[in-house]
């Protein structure tokens, strides 16, 4: 075997073809790599990794590997070799494995050079170092598995001809349509069980997990298999009359009914290492829990598809990876279908299924794509439809933050797939809707002020508005009660009932203000006074573990607010000024329910600050202050003239103030050990201890308030959290619909937000300026390294053979 094998080796590189074969591949896979522009191109796509080689690599090797193995037995057969060998004490297995290992070697080789390519990247990255290095090593791994069945196709294509030519062209057409022609006929519309058949014999489905670093046992088994197989098969034309062997043929339907065994059996099971840093191809427990309860088949259907810039493919990447696992978690199949709305070619039928999106609810997104008519602007649909048991549910992979970079905000998205995914699943598969109740009776919110948040809210829960009285008589017919904005103070019986309600595991969000600043008196003047609101709460938040501060914040990072600037007798002329009592709340980015979310857009807001004295509930900031602000304590006066004389700089000099509070954990009540009678409740109806239950409270009503016309009928509503000067949409809805989801969940699942992953970019300075030195040295010094290995090496070969 070794004999053999070092003869394939002195023979490749003793030849000019072999040479040239890998300069070929080279030379395309540089200029792909380097210089051509297109979704291959590592500077244009401005990411920190090797994935377009290794999806440019299974296109480059099949021109490569069959160039490698056309000769392998051939060239044996011409040359009447064959027969020799095949005298020899060697088993035919065995002289067919030294030629797959010979195979192995060699590209092995191709890939040395490649290397640089590697420390390329590595080099430029920002910073330095920032690829992920464990995700490429077992990308390196993956294009092995792949090559070792080009490899073992190679040979058996090799073994049906004398002709080189021939078998370098069958090799090819096999690779190919083991490649990429059976995944074509599994979406060509054939019926669900061929489908899945053919997707399985398809190299690509097996190729892709490991192509990003994940090494799945059920990819490795189909590799091992399907390499054995043909290498086994070649066995058959080795030898005249082999194929009519009773014994060939019998040992060949076991090994393949074997090998079928080994494969149903291992899709059963799910063994993956992922390599990545970050662990970003992992499943949780939670998410695999949640796809092991489906009971029936599912069909996901994704229209992030077509001809898609660097970020979008990322993020169609990891949604396709994640539907794979969830897949191989569940009893039912989860079928995946890719539509791209633009391949439907009668405009009309494409635009009306387009607008049929949208009404469904997936939001499209616009982007400018490079054509070779110019720039060209086109919608993408970021988004699927997951159809189960006859409901249908959409969803919306990509989240866009103004205050991040493109490139963050495709990288948070990509964060986040796995939560949209399962949440998206829990919704399908629930049989019930839990309850959310906006409280009244104490001058709170009306339903027009919070009917955005209301109606977003409708889409997953029941919503009423109720009474103290009515939680009093059907506390477990509310799970989330919202306090909303109030403005009178609560009595003792109404903060009992509510207390109550707590200590039998409710959930409550409290937006209060603390602080009452009156806006018509600032409307109509330049002055007004802000005094502290008195609702009787205080003592009952306080037992809570919170405290409202009687004070008003100021930030810098703020709202603008439109001024007329124009002098008396003259034109208005409205210009944008800096409004400090309307700060930009930052959610927490350390805590699920709040991270990666845009600011809030508030007004008039106060700190808060928590309370030790209970070990059994935990607290958490969720919401807070820029860096740059300060406390203007009650009662104080607000005045315009403010803007045009503000307080010095130095004087916003308080970071972080905490204006937002989620509190979990087993409540102690504020009624416990008190006098009742006066309110008419027997003491032996006191809970004085909660069950585990979550809170939320938050120094400001008015973030749920959406601004409201009543001048109209019915009364016009405008969108929550929409800046009136710049017509910016805030978080603010985003954020209650986490706060009430983050209270709802009892399984986990927002705890899928907290997933991370680096954001691993080049070095766009050093790109700019020094793109045509690393162009020139990824696409010629590969090639210069494998003239120079080939000259030195033929040159040792002469001498040798001229001394002998």
């Amino acid at each position: 075997m070794y004999s053999l094998f070092k003869k394939e080796i002195k023979i490749f590189f003793g030849s000019l073809t072999g040479y040239l074969a890998l300069l070929v591949f080279l030379l395309v896979a540089g200029l792909f790599l380097w210089v051509f522009p297109g979704n291959y191109n590592i500077p244009d796509n401005g990411y920190a990794t090797l994935e377009g080689f290794f999806s440019l690599a299974p296109w480059l090797y099949l021109f490569l590997i069959p160039a490698i193995t056309m000769r392998f037995i051939a060239e044996e057969k011409r040359s009447g070799t064959l027969e020799i060998l095949l005298t020899r004490p060697l088993t035919d297995m065995k002289l067919i494995v030294a030629k797959f290992l010979a195979g192995l070697v060699l590209v092995t080789f191709s890939l040395i050079p490649a290397l640089l390519w590697f420390l390329s990247v590595y080099l430029l990255g920002n910073p330095v170092g920032s690829i992920d290095t464990g995700a490429t090593w077992g990308s390196f791994f993956g294009l092995y598995f792949l090559a070792a069945i080009y490899i073992a196709i190679g040979i058996f294509a090799s073994s049906l001809t004398e002709n080189q030519i021939i078998s370098f062209i069958l090799s090819m057409a096999l690779s190919f349509v083991f490649y990429l022609g059976f995944d074509f006929i599994a979406s060509s519309g054939v019926p669900y069980l061929l489908e899945q058949v053919f997707g399985w014999l398809s190299i690509n489905n097996h190729y892709l997990s490991a192509s990003r670093g994940v090494i799945d046992l059920r990819d490795a088994i189909y590799f091992g298999g399907m390499t054995f197989i043909f290498l086994w098969l070649t066995r058959a034309f080795l030898r005249k009359g082999k194929r009519s062997q009773k014994k060939f043929k019998i040992n060949t339907l076991v090994i393949l009914l074997v090998l079928t065994v080994v494969f149903i059996v291992s899709g059963n099971f799910l063994y993956r290492i992922d390599l990545t840093s970050d662990k970003r191809y992992s499943l949780s427990p939670v998410s695999a829990e949640m796809a092991s309860e489906l009971e029936s088949p599912m069909e996901i259907e994704l229209f992030l598809a077509g001809r898609l810039e660097p970020g979008l493919r990322k993020l169609q990447q990891e949604v396709l990876e994640k539907i794979a696992v969830l897949n191989a978690y569940s009893p039912a199949n989860i079928r995946l279908k890719v539509t791209d709305p633009y391949a439907i070619g009668n405009t009309e039928r494409r635009e009306a299924f387009i607008a049929e999106l949208m009404e469904k609810g997936i939001r499209a997104t616009s982007f400018r794509q490079q054509t070779d008519q110019g720039v060209s602007t086109r919608l993408i649909f970021p988004g699927a439809l997951i159809r189960y048991n006859g409901k249908e549910q959409a969803m919306n992979f990509l989240k866009y933050n103004p205050d991040f970079s493109h490139e963050a905000n495709f990288n948070h998205s990509a964060e986040t797939v796995e939560f949209e995914l399962v949440y998206a699943f829990q919704k399908l598969m629930r049989s019930s809707r839990s309850t959310v109740s906006f409280l009244e009776g104490h001058g709170e919110a009306d339903r027009y002020q919070v009917y955005d948040f209301a109606a977003s809210l409708s889409e997953d829960f029941n919503i009423n508005r109720i009474e103290v009285e009515g939680l009093a008589t059907a506390p477990t017919e509310t799970d989330i009660l919202i306090v909303a904005d109030p403005e009178e103070p609560f009595a003792e019986r109404d903060k009992f009932y509510i207390d109550q309600f707590i200590m039998q595991g409710g959930k409550v969000i409290w937006l209060i203000d603390p602080v009452q600043v009156s806006l018509d008196s600032l409307s109509q003047g330049h002055t007004t006074m802000a005094f502290p609101r008195d609702l009787n709460l205080n003592d009952q938040l306080f037992r809570y573990g919170v405290r409202l501060n009687y004070n008003l914040l100021q930030d810098v990072d703020c709202a603008r607010i439109r001024v007329n600037t124009a002098p008396p007798g003259n034109p208005p002329q409205f210009t944008l000024h800096p409004w400090y009592y309307s700060p930009l709340l930052v959610p927490a980015d350390d805590h699920s329910l709040s991270r990666n979310l845009n600011r809030i857009l508030t007004e008039f807001v106060s700190s808060v600050d928590t309370v030790s004295g209970n070990p059994d509930v935990t607290k958490d900031i969720i919401l807070s202050t820029s860096p740059y602000a300060r406390t203007v304590k009650a009662p104080s006066t607000v005045s315009l003239l403010n803007i045009d004389n503000p307080p010095a700089r130095e004087l916003f000099n308080e970071s972080f103030l905490p204006v937002g509070v989620l509190l979990e954990g087993s409540f102690i009540s504020v009624f416990r050990n008190r006098m009742l009678e006066t309110l008419d409740i027997p003491y032996t109806q006191v809970i004085a201890e909660s069950t585990p239950t979550k809170m939320v409270v938050i120094a400001d009503g008015g973030m749920i308030v959406n601004p409201v016309d009543y001048s109209t009928n019915p009364p016009r509503v405008q969108e929550l959290g929409q800046d009136r000067a710049s017509g910016q949409v805030f978080g603010n809805r985003e954020f209650l619909l986490n706060t009430v989801l983050y209270l709802n969940d009892d399984r986990g699942i927002m705890q899928l937000r907290t997933r991370t992953r680096q954001l691993r970019l080049l070095d766009k300075v050093r790109l700019r300026e020094e793109k045509p030195f690393w162009q020139w040295i990824n696409v010629l010094m590969p090639l210069i390294l494998v003239g120079l290995w080939g000259i030195l090496y033929n040159l040792l070969r002469r001498r040798r053979f001229s001394r002998s």
